[in-house]
């Protein structure tokens, strides 16, 4: 089973986020973050595949969390799930190590689609 950290304050967000990822046979949520703080203390605990992070939580934001999560755990595949999409905020992303920022208001496919991509690449470095 591929290993799921969900990080958003809302948790309205981190349901739909859930229920998203229960929708793959082969994923599951590992665990959920409520604030950037948490999201950074629970990549560490759980050490999961692939990390899915709101941009604006409190304690940190997304891209404080993201990169303090890149910095010890390089590996993991970081996503942005915001409703903050912006290309400052892209290129701000990417230089912190998260590899893609995808709008809220795209929808959840656009979600699945951007996690089966990580993981593909992933798989196929592993």
């Amino acid at each position: 089973m591929t290993r799921i950290l969900i990080a958003d304050d809302h948790e309205s967000m981190r349901r739909a986020i859930r229920a998203t990822v229960q929708l793959h046979p082969r994923w599951e949520v590992c665990g959920e973050a409520t604030d950037g703080r948490e999201a950074v203390a629970k990549a560490e605990e759980l050490q999961p595949d692939l990390i899915v992070l709101d941009f604006k939580m409190p304690m940190a934001n997304g891209i404080k969390a993201g990169s303090e999560i890149s910095v010890a755990r390089p590996k993991i595949p970081i996503l942005m799930y915001t409703l903050y999409k912006t290309r400052e905020l892209e290129v701000a992303a990417k230089l912190v190590g998260i590899r893609q920022v995808i709008a809220k208001e795209d929808g959840p496919q656009r979600l699945l689609s951007a996690i089966e991509d990580e993981l593909s690449d992933k798989n196929s470095a592993s």
